[in-house]
């Protein structure tokens, strides 16, 4: 019986990884979001203010998040960055007023920072030469898998215990699956005494593959392509954590009942985590130009539908979330398969690191964005009207560098 290759407990444990940094200490913050703002009698501004916190601490980690890994090791940085994201709900968990809550924000910030996309993106890079953006769907789903679990769950604890019993609860998972993380994680297949997954294939094919090797090196984005690159991940980053920590807010707002938003929030999370596996698995098929453009277009229509909230239908709010969720995927599945792309692979793991760093800072600065919106005009849906148009113009910037044959030497190279 053929073994098991050890990438694949790799992918397995960053889609763990996933589930703590990006699942629950980002997304997990919208199913508390509106128990927050009534336990703390805190304004709609104030509530947003928390997402803006939370992204601007996982900002400032990516600023670090190289020297971070070079120090002290992608084993035991993944550790703690995990181990942050149970400090955060613990912190939660103790706190007595908004300041505390801000503070565990800001950690959940930082678990963000160290322990998410960029560690993945690399550690995958290292362990797979094929089925990379599969394997990256796969570990990206970790969020989707959260968002899917976590909101029954928690507001299951939350209506019948406490808030704070929530916040325990999710504090003493997060802490087990941090050591879990600890103890699974290799840094290089040779730790294992093993070749990266595909490698062997690759081998076989050395005169092909040293042609193709010799064509990637030579393949460089353009300061152009890399501004319109800035531009769609600013974008993303402003929608994609803003944009789903604040549907919780959105249809509670326009009067849906606690399960109701609950069940929204998890057929959301469920389709999120399929619609990861789907894209990463577009990509290797497709190429990233086809895949990117068919999500952002999904996801287009999703913000769109979120404009509808209004109505009160549940059916409509189901199709909304069910669009969002599956189109959602491209904001983070997107960036490694651009990096793939778009430069020689010699060059991935620092266009890793600068468009997911460009992608915290468009969730930083447009965190707020939603409440004060909301604060002005009474409502959360100008908001994802403003998104539809901004993600329509996020796709028509990926068209413009994927087309552009002075970005690129060689055009729509996929990750398989």
């Amino acid at each position: 019986m053929k073994r098991i290759h050890y990438g694949w407990v790799i992918c397995c444990t960053c889609t763990l990884l996933i589930f703590v940094t990006m699942g629950t200490a980002s997304n997990g913050l919208s199913i508390f979001m509106p128990y927050i703002m009534d336990s703390y009698g805190l304004s709609n501004t104030q509530t947003s203010f928390l997402v803006t916190l939370r992204c601007a601490f996982a900002f400032a980690s990516m600023l670090v998040v190289g020297r971070y890994y070079k120090w002290i090791g992608y084993r035991l940085g993944t550790g703690i960055a995990a181990m942050c994201c149970g400090c955060a709900y613990l912190i939660y968990w103790l706190a007595t007023g908004y300041v505390q809550i801000c503070i565990g924000a800001s950690m959940a910030g930082i678990s963000y920072g160290l322990g998410s996309m960029i560690p993945v993106s690399i550690l995958i890079n290292k362990w797979f030469v094929r089925h990379k953006a599969l394997a990256v769907g796969i570990c990206v789903s970790g969020s989707g898998l959260a968002v899917v679990v976590l909101p029954p769950v928690l507001t299951g604890l939350i209506l019948k215990f406490s808030l704070k019993a929530a916040f325990l609860v999710t504090a003493c998972g997060v802490c087990l699956s941090a050591l879990l993380v600890l103890l699974l994680i290799r840094t290089e297949p040779a730790e294992k005494g093993l070749l990266p997954l595909g490698q062997e294939d690759e081998t076989a094919a050395a005169p092909e593959r040293d042609g193709k090797k010799s064509r990637n090196s030579s393949r460089r984005i353009t300061r152009r392509g890399w501004i319109l690159t800035a531009a769609a991940c600013t974008i993303m980053g402003a929608l994609a954590n803003p944009g789903f920590v604040h549907l919780s807010v959105l249809y509670t707002s326009e009067g849906f009942s606690p399960m109701t938003v609950a069940m929204l929030i998890s057929i959301c999370g469920f389709v999120l985590m399929t619609g990861k596996l789907i894209c990463g698995e577009a990509a290797d098929v497709l190429g990233g130009f086809k895949a990117t453009m068919l999500f952002f277009g999904i996801l287009t229509a999703g913000n769109a539908m979120c404009c509808l909230a209004f109505t009160g239908s549940t059916i409509l709010a189901v199709v909304a979330v069910f669009l969002f969720g599956i189109g959602s995927p491209v904001c983070t599945v997107g960036i490694p398969v651009w990096a793939g792309d778009l430069d020689s692979n010699e060059r991935y793991a620092d266009n890793v690191r600068h468009m997911q760093l460009i992608y915290a800072a468009g969730a930083m600065i447009f965190a707020s964005l939603p409440g004060v919106i909301a604060d002005a005009l009474g409502s959360y849906i100008p908001y994802y009207g403003i998104f539809a148009v901004l993600t329509a113009t996020a796709a028509v910037c990926m068209a413009l560098v994927y087309n552009d044959r002075s970005s690129l030497t060689d055009a729509d190279v996929s990750l398989k």
